[in-house]
C-alpha cells in the first residue's frame, strides 16, 4: 500500500480538456470516491492512474515514486495496481478458487502458500461455498466478490474501481456497497472508486472527489460536502438541495421575489449581485398561506405533490420553483396557497 499524488494531471482530446490540471493526494490506506456526471473526467483520471493512458501535463506519484509524466509512463503491469471493472472480467473457463489464486500462481508463490492465501481471500469474500464453481454458475454479485478477492491477491498498492456496480440491479448493489467497504476495511489498501452515483459514494468514501468539466469542485468527506457544499454544481449533485437564485443586499440577507431572507452560513456575493442560496428539501417548511407575512417566510403556491409513504413531496411556486419534503399526512391539492419557511441556520448561500 501506497499515498497516491496527482500533480497537476492534464488530458486533452481534439477539442475538449477531459482532464483540467487536478491536484490530488491520496493518503496510504484511505477510500476515495471520484464522482461526478458522465464526461466529467473520473473514468479518465482513473485511467491515467492506473498506466492506460499518458497525461499531456502533470504527474503521477506513488509512493513518491514518479509513475507517468508526458515524456515517460510506467506500463500498467509494472505498477503494482489492480483494478476492479463494471464488466466483473472474471475468467469463465476457471472455478473461481483458480480465477482468485491466479496472481499468486503468476508470483510463483508456492502450492500451499497459494492454497492457504486463497482459502483466506474466498472466506473474507464469502466465496468458500462456491469455490469449486464456475462464473457462469453465479450471481453477478458473487462474480464481483470473485473479481475483488483476485484483485487483493495481487496485494496491490493502489486497488481501482471503475463503477464496478452499475450492471447490478438494485438490491444487489445494496449489498455490495457494504462487502467493498467491509473489505477495504479487512485489507485496508489504498483504494480510488469511481462512480456517478452519489448513494455509492456516500455510503463507501472516506472523501469523495466532486468533479465537473474535468476539474475538481470539492473534495471533502461525505458529511461535510452534504453539509457544507462550496458551490451550486455540488449542492445539486450531492442531493436533495433546492438552488435558488437570489440578490444579495448586504449582510447576510438575499432578496428573492421582493421578499427578503436572512441566511446565516456559506459565502456571499457582493451587494447588489446575484447570487445562489442552497437548502435541502427536508429543511423546509410548508405553513397556512397566512403565515407568509412572516419572517422567512415565502408566500407560494402548491403545483404539485407526490405520495412516497414516509412523506409527500411538493412542488410549490415561490416565484422559483422548490422542492419541499412535508410529513405524509399533510394532503394539499394543487393551487393551494402556503407559506414556505426558509430557516436561517439551514440554508446556505453559494457565491459561485
Amino acid at each position: 500500500m501506497a499515498s497516491l499524488e496527482l500533480e497537476k494531471l492534464t488530458k486533452r482530446y481534439p477539442g475538449v480538456v477531459s482532464v483540467d490540471a487536478i491536484d490530488l493526494t491520496v493518503r496510504h490506506g484511505e477510500f476515495v470516491c471520484l464522482l461526478g456526471p458522465s464526461g466529467c473526467g473520473k473514468t479518465t483520471t482513473l485511467r491515467m492512474i492506473a498506466g492506460f493512458l499518458a497525461p499531456d501535463a502533470g504527474e503521477i506519484r506513488v509512493g513518491g515514486r514518479t509513475m507517468s509524466t508526458p515524456a515517460a509512463v510506467l506500463p500498467p503491469e509494472r505498477r503494482n495496481m489492480s483494478m476492479i471493472f463494471q464488466s466483473y472480467a472474471v475468467w469463465p473457463h476457471m472455478r473461481v478458487r483458480d480465477n482468485v489464486g491466479y496472481a499468486l500462481k503468476m508470483r510463483k508463490v508456492s502450492a500451499a502458500g497459494r492454497i492457504a492465501q486463497t482459502d483466506t481471500l474466498l472466506k473474507a469474500a464469502k466465496l468458500t461455498d462456491q469455490a469449486d464453481r464456475y462464473p457462469g454458475e453465479l450471481s453477478g454479485g458473487q462474480q464481483q466478490r470473485v473479481a475483488m478477492a483476485r484483485a487483493l491477491a495481487a496485494t496491490p498498492d493502489i486497488l481501482l474501481m471503475d463503477e464496478p456496480l452499475s450492471n447490478l440491479d438494485a438490491n444487489l448493489r445494496v449489498e455490495m456497497r457494504d462487502e467493498i467497504r467491509r473489505l477495504h476495511d479487512t485489507f485496508q489498501y489504498t483504494s480510488i472508486y469511481v462512480t456517478h452515483d452519489q448513494v455509492e459514494a456516500m455510503t463507501m468514501a472516506d472523501r469523495i472527489v466532486v468533479m465537473n468539466a474535468g476539474r475538481i469542485e470539492q473534495i471533502g468527506t461525505p458529511e461535510t460536502l452534504y453539509e457544507h457544499p462550496e458551490s451550486a454544481f455540488v449542492a445539486r449533485f450531492i442531493g436533495g438541495s433546492n438552488l435558488l437564485r437570489v440578490r444579495h443586499v448586504g449582510g447576510q440577507r438575499v432578496e428573492i421575489n421582493g421578499r427578503t431572507l436572512s441566511i446565516r452560513h456559506g459565502r456571499f456575493a457582493d451587494a447588489g449581485c446575484e447570487m445562489s442560496i442552497c437548502v435541502k428539501t427536508h429543511d423546509l417548511q410548508l405553513l397556512p398561506a397566512h403565515a407568509g407575512e412572516a419572517d422567512n417566510v415565502l408566500p407560494g403556491v402548491v403545483r404539485r405533490q407526490a405520495y412516497l409513504g414516509s412523506h409527500r413531496d411538493y412542488v410549490v411556486d415561490v416565484g422559483q420553483e422548490v422542492l419541499v419534503a412535508a410529513p405524509a399526512r399533510m394532503d394539499l391539492p394543487p393551487e393551494a396557497r402556503v407559506g414556505v419557511r426558509f430557516d436561517p441556520e439551514l440554508c446556505r448561500g453559494l457565491a459561485k
